[in-house]
C-alpha cells in the first residue's frame, strides 16, 4: 500500500489517535505501531512480512551473539554477523545479475559454466532495513547495549523508513523510543508542512515533469531534438529531487506525528559548489552510512592522498551499486567517484578559485548529466541519448521556456528554503484551529486536482 493511496490516508486518520490515545501505556503502544508496520508490510507481500520478521529475528541472536558469546574475537563475530545481514541482499538483489554476468564473461573465453537461476521476490526496502541491521549490529559491538526483541523488530520494521529510509541508525532510533516524547505528536505544525510539501512535490510537480519532459525521451532518445534531449536530461535532474525530497518529507512529517524525529536526508542538494559538498546535501543518511562503514573502514585518507582517492572510487562504486543490479548504476556510481578524486586531484595541484556561481553550475551541469545513466534503462539508450545532444536544436516551443522558468524559480526558492519553512511553520501555529483545517483541505483538494489519476509510484522503492 503506497502512501499516496486514499486507503492509506483512511487509516491514517483511524491509526494515529488510536496510537495516541495509548501513549501513556508505552509497551501497548509499540505492539499497536509494530502490528501496524507489519500490516502495512503485508499488503505488498505477506511472505516479505514473513521474510522480515525471520531476519529479524535472526539480527537480534546475533547482536546478542556479538554482545556476549564464547568467542574471545569480537570483530571475527562482528565480520561473521555483517555477512549473514548482507548475504540476504546479495541473493536476493544481485544473484542474477552477477550469475549473467559471470556466464557471460566466462563464455568469452570459452568456457562453460553453469549456475541455476533463482526465482525470488526481492522484499521492498530490503537495502534500506539491511543498513539498519548492520548499524544495530556495529552498535551492539561498540556498546554492548541490551536491545529486546521487540524494540528491535520495531526498528526494522518501523513503517516511515521501511520502504525508502531515511536510514535512521539503531542507536539514534533506540534513544528516541525511550525519550519523554515517544508516542506523542511532536512539532506538529512542522509535520503536518513537511507532508502537505511532499506531497506536492511528489504527485504534483515530480509527475509533472516526467509525463511532459522524462519519460518519452528517455523511452524514444532518438525521436527528439537537442534542445528536447537537454530538456528531458534538466526534467529528470529535477524529478528525482521532488520525488525522493517529497518522499522524505513526508515520511518525516509522519515520523514526527509518532514522536520521532528522522535524519535530514536532503539539504538543497542542487546548490553544493562542488561534488564533496553535493554529496553532503544528498541523500545524506545513505551518504553518511557509505562514510562511516565503507570509505572509514576501507583506511578513509588516513593511508595518504592516493589511497584515499582509491577509497573514494570502491565506496563510489557500492553506492552505485547499492541502488540496483544494472551496469547503468555502476557506472553512474563509477562517474561520480572519478569526479570527486579528478576535483580531489584539481585542489590538490592545480587550485583554481572559480566563483561560487561557476562552481554551483558545473556542479549542477556534472550532477546532470551522471543522471542520465542512473535513469536509462540501459547504457545503450544512455548513449543514444547522449548521443542526440548533437543533433538539430529544433523548433521552439513554449514547453521550453515554462520548464527554464520553473528551473529559475526552483533555485530562487531553493536559496530561500529554509526562511520560508520557518515562516510558514510560524504562521501555522499562531492560525486559528478552526481556520487552519479548512485550508489543510484545500491545498489537498488543489493538490488532488493537479495530480494525475492513479497513484504514483516512488522511484526509491525500487532500492
Amino acid at each position: 500500500m503506497s502512501f499516496l493511496s486514499p486507503e492509506f490516508a483512511y487509516l491514517a486518520l483511524a491509526f494515529f489517535p488510536i496510537y495516541w490515545l495509548l501513549s501513556t501505556r508505552p509497551t501497548a503502544q509499540k505492539l499497536f505501531l509494530l502490528i501496524a508496520s507489519y500490516s502495512l508490510y503485508a499488503t505488498w507481500s505477506y511472505k516479505t512480512a514473513l521474510f522480515l520478521a525471520a531476519y529479524s529475528s535472526v539480527v537480534w541472536l546475533l547482536g546478542i551473539w556479538v554482545r556476549t558469546g564464547l568467542n574471545p574475537s569480537k570483530k571475527m563475530k562482528l565480520s561473521i554477523s555483517f555477512i549473514f545481514a548482507l548475504s540476504l541482499l546479495l541473493m536476493t538483489k544481485y544473484y542474477e545479475f552477477f550469475r549473467e554476468l559471470l556466464i557471460q564473461l566466462l563464455s568469452q573465453i570459452g568456457l562453460t559454466f553453469f549456475l541455476p537461476a533463482i526465482d525470488v521476490i526481492v522484499p521492498v526496502g530490503i537495502s534500506f532495513f539491511t543498513f539498519q541491521a548492520i548499524t544495530y549490529l556495529f552498535w551492539e559491538y561498540q556498546a554492548k547495549v541490551k536491545v529486546s526483541f521487540l524494540d528491535l523488530l520495531l526498528y526494522l520494521s518501523f513503517w516511515p523508513t521501511l520502504f525508502a529510509g531515511p536510514i535512521i541508525r539503531a542507536k539514534d532510533f533506540h534513544a528516541q523510543l525511550y525519550s519523554q516524547n515517544f508516542g506523542k505528536p511532536i512539532e506538529s505544525p512542522k509535520a503536518i508542512y513537511f507532508i502537505f510539501l511532499g506531497l506536492f512535490q511528489k504527485m504534483v510537480l515530480a509527475t509533472w515533469l516526467a509525463n511532459h519532459y522524462v519519460d518519452a525521451v528517455f523511452k524514444y532518445p532518438e525521436e527528439f531534438f537537442a534542445v528536447d534531449t537537454l530538456n528531458g536530461i534538466l526534467a529528470y535532474t529535477l524529478q528525482i529531487f521532488f520525488d525522493f525530497s517529497g518522499y522524505t518529507l513526508i515520511v518525516t512529517g509522519f515520523g514526527l506525528l509518532l514522536g520521532f524525529t528522522l535524519p535530514l536526508n536532503f539539504a538543497q542538494p542542487y546548490l553544493s559548489h562542488n561534488l564533496r559538498e553535493f554529496w553532503q546535501r544528498w541523500h545524506i543518511s545513505l551518504s553518511s552510512f557509505i562514510r562511516d562503514f565503507i570509505y572509514i573502514p576501507l583506511g578513509g585518507n588516513r593511508r595518504g592522498f592516493a589511497w584515499s582517492q582509491v577509497n573514494i572510487l570502491i565506496a563510489m562504486l557500492i553506492s552505485g551499486i547499492w541502488h540496483g543490479a544494472g551496469l547503468g548504476f555502476l557506472l553512474w556510481g563509477v562517474i561520480h567517484g572519478l569526479g570527486l578524486v579528478g576535483s580531489n586531484l584539481l585542489h590538490r595541484f592545480i587550485p583554481l578559485r572559480l566563483p561560487i556561481f561557476c562552481g554551483q553550475i558545473l556542479t549542477f551541469l556534472f550532477v546532470a548529466f551522471a543522471w542520465v545513466f542512473f535513469k536509462a534503462s540501459s547504457t545503450e539508450n544512455a548513449l543514444r541519448l547522449l548521443e542526440r545532444l548533437v543533433a538539430p536544436l529544433g523548433d521552439f516551443n513554449l514547453s521550453w521556456l515554462y520548464l527554464w522558468i520553473f528551473t529559475l524559480v526552483f533555485f530562487l526558492l531553493s536559496k530561500y528554503a529554509n526562511w520560508l519553512e520557518r515562516q510558514i511553520v510560524i504562521w501555522m501555529t499562531r492560525l486559528n484551529l478552526w481556520l487552519l483545517i479548512p485550508i489543510l483541505c484545500l491545498i489537498g483538494y488543489i493538490i488532488i486536482e493537479l495530480s494525475p489519476e492513479g497513484i504514483p509510484s516512488f522511484i526509491y522503492y525500487q532500492f
